[in-house]
């Protein structure tokens, strides 16, 4: 799932729970393994293929919500939570994102074939599983603003950049290896790039399609392919009928055992 849905999540989860108060900047490692892939050095399998469960010392206890991102995303690629890191692509994975953009496969190809490209079967559906991450936002959009989901995640920044980039850097650097310098570099560029601004521009069905062609490179001014990639993410939309995805991982969470920490 994308920042936003984590952070309502994690919005959903500390409500329910006997932490009150805490400081924004859990929500900031919440989306860690996301963030870190701004570095140009640092990318996706890195920050997402460790071992579940990793017992922190005290001094280290904010990656719980490091933690708490890779079990979200485990439910939501794999469909269950397990102690290792899932290895290899499974094209026909019983993950929500896979289960629900299954049926979008066949159309990202011919998709494709509008502007003479060749998408493989496996590529189309790892493809189709990054537009329902982008499409869920949308679905939760109106609990995202009554939450203040934006505002907070703006703030949380700024407050991990200003007050607590000195601890934020040497978690990070203790959990994944990932030199001090580099993590600084990150949560400076972070603070441009996480803004109530950007992130509310891209918070509709265009911004979306937007993010999606600037991703994989599709930009072009084929009339054909602009109304299938908008057909595309209308039907992804559609097909997600509610929110069951938030409350079932709540719950599978709760249920292996895993706990805020403040």
């Amino acid at each position: 799932m994308l920042m936003l849905t984590h952070t309502y999540l994690l919005q959903q989860i500390m409500s329910a729970s006997h932490i009150k108060n805490s400081d924004p900047d859990i929500y900031i490692y919440n989306i860690a393994p996301d963030l870190l892939t701004i570095h140009p050095d640092i990318n996706a399998n890195q920050t997402h293929s460790i071992k579940r469960f990793i017992e922190a010392p005290s001094d280290h206890k904010r990656t719980a919500y490091i933690m708490f991102h890779l079990l979200v995303d485990d439910l939501a690629h794999y469909g269950n939570i397990s102690m290792q890191c899932q290895e290899g692509f499974d094209p026909h994975s019983s993950g929500y994102t896979y289960l629900k953009g299954s049926h979008l496969i066949d159309s990202i190809i011919d998709l494709y074939k509008i502007i003479d490209k060749d998408i493989s079967y496996n590529e189309a559906a790892y493809r189709s599983h990054l537009i329902i991450e982008m499409i869920y936002d949308l679905v939760i959009l109106s609990h995202i603003h009554k939450d203040g989901s934006i505002d907070l995640l703006e703030d949380a920044i700024h407050f991990t950049f200003d007050r607590r980039e000195k601890e934020f850097c040497s978690d990070i650097s203790w959990l994944y290896g990932i030199e001090k310098s580099d993590v600084q570099l990150v949560l400076k560029n972070a603070v441009s790039y996480i803004t109530k601004e950007r992130l509310e521009r891209i918070m509709n069905m265009e911004g979306r399609i937007r993010l999606f062609t600037d991703k994989f490179g599709l930009r072009n001014s084929n009339s054909m392919f602009a109304e299938a990639i908008q057909a595309l993410f209308q039907d992804a939309l559609s097909s997600i009928e509610n929110e069951d995805f938030l409350q079932q991982t709540a719950v599978a969470i709760r249920n292996c055992g895993w706990l805020p920490t403040d």
